[in-house]
């Protein structure tokens, strides 16, 4: 008896995109203050300095995280003048946090009414 997904599913292409898929955008999603970058810039076009006060980081920590940002195709970054101005490449991004975000707070649930 087989229980699993027949093996065609898990070819040998979709196996080469999820590793790719983890070792790129997954691991710029793997911190809590690129977390908040995003989440910033979803309002609007933003500097390093009003991104570093939005999530209460140095200028110098968030230049190395929007640095992991464009690396990984992220967001996009334009020079005005002597500044750099950072915006979020895809917007759908957001929602797609936000919908991890509702994973994490049903399992909060569920993990918690085990419990009680």
């Amino acid at each position: 008896m087989n229980l699993g997904p027949p093996e065609e599913l898990l070819d040998d292409a979709l196996r080469a995109e999820l590793a790719e898929l983890s070792a790129t955008l997954c691991r710029a999603l793997n911190d809590p203050k690129r977390l908040l970058l995003l989440h910033a810039l979803a309002a609007g076009p933003a500097t390093v300095g009003v991104l570093a006060r939005a999530v209460d980081a140095t200028v110098a920590n968030v230049s190395q995280h929007l640095a992991v940002l464009r690396e990984r195709g992220l967001v996009d970054a334009e020079r005005d003048g002597s500044n750099m101005i950072y915006t979020l490449r895809y917007p759908q991004l957001i929602g797609m946090i936000a919908d991890l975000r509702g994973i994490l707070r049903a399992e909060l649930r569920r993990r918690n009414a085990l419990v009680v």
